[in-house]
């Protein structure tokens, strides 16, 4: 299986400093950010969609609710990790 190096956060542009600490908030973790930042301007047009995605459903469904969902969905799918 491939694996992605993790992109330091001091390597990590500003924008994308500071998605890496709304998800610190958020979610209690970041890892991913430096993973997915290999392509910076593919993942920030992400991120555009996403995080006001987020933003609308915040309040009526908790971040860490979500993100556990979609960890069940992913093992109940045999995803691998």
């Amino acid at each position: 299986m491939a694996r992605l190096s993790n992109i330091p956060f001091e390597q990590l542009d500003d924008d994308l400093q500071k998605v890496r600490h709304e998800y610190d908030k958020e979610l209690g973790g970041s890892d991913f950010v430096g993973a997915l930042s290999h392509e910076p301007d593919l993942f920030k047009k992400f991120i555009n969609y996403y995080l006001p995605l987020v933003s609308e459903t915040r309040g009526k469904i908790d971040m860490r609710l979500t993100e556990l969902t979609r960890l069940k969905v992913a093992e109940h799918n045999d995803c691998n990790l």
